[in-house]
């Protein structure tokens, strides 16, 4: 975090899978969305403390993990 840089070394470019909701019942409206967690990043406050040279103090957060999710996929009976 020193440098506020990251690569990309981790984890895959592409995931792809079939899966099967074990509790589906067809009678039932239901909805399904994808999460994905991001590999860490530099936040903020690690590229102002690049910047500035300067040193922050141990609580603050230096990296971040986001998420992000999928448009949900809706199921209605009888469709």
């Amino acid at each position: 975090m020193a440098t506020a840089t990251w690569t990309d070394t981790i984890g895959d470019p592409e995931l792809s899978t079939a899966w099967t909701d074990p509790d589906f019942d067809p009678t039932v409206r239901a909805f399904y969305y994808a999460r994905v967690i991001e590999i860490p990043t530099p936040r903020w406050t690690a590229y102002d403390a690049a910047r500035f040279g300067i040193t922050m103090s141990a609580e603050v957060p230096m990296k971040q993990q986001e998420r992000a999710w999928a448009s949900p996929i809706w199921y209605t009976p009888g469709s």
